[in-house]
């Protein structure tokens, strides 16, 4: 495939954008595909290549990003430092925070383990049932009264039943 001179590859790029503004407000393929004048699968790819290299400007940014705070936590614990090894309390536990912050930042912390029943580790899943016989009947009576008597619903009430 060779590659494109400046114009073309300006130009394919405002295709894609356009594609990808219509797609954004709601536009099919098919009526991209129509508005810019080429196939369904042409406008398929102008739309997926618009969408890739908008994912790979955020993961950019994102990179940045983790570079910026983490150059902030590494500013303040380095100001916290000699605080926390004098023993002030307050510091070590900032200290502490800044570095659980920068683990999650890494991802350094394993993942959590919830073990699941069935699992062999897991503690086994009950359920508790009780039986209507365990109660009285004025307790009965107290656990229903959040609940409407039994009976239709009242939409029901004002129908003419078959037959009248």
């Amino acid at each position: 495939m060779k590659s494109k001179t400046g114009a073309e590859a300006v130009t394919t790029a405002q295709s894609e954008e356009q594609a990808l503004d219509l797609r954004r407000s709601g536009a099919s393929y098919r009526e991209i595909a129509k508005a810019l004048d080429m196939s369904l699968g042409n406008a398929h790819r102008l739309v997926k290549r618009a969408l890739n290299r908008n994912l790979a400007k955020c993961e950019e940014i994102a990179v940045e990003i983790r570079t910026l705070e983490l150059d902030r936590l590494d500013a303040l614990q380095t100001f916290l430092w000699e605080k926390a090894k004098k023993g002030n309390a307050t510091a070590i536990d900032r200290i502490l925070k800044i570095m659980e912050r920068r683990a999650r930042l890494l991802g350094l912390d394993a993942p959590q383990r919830i073990g699941l029943g069935g699992d062999p580790d897991a503690p086994p899943v009950r359920h508790e049932t009780h039986i209507a016989a365990e109660f009285t009947d004025d307790e009965l009576a107290e656990m229903l009264k959040p609940f409407p008597p039994a009976g239709d619903p009242p939409f029901f009430n004002n129908r003419p039943h078959i037959g009248d």
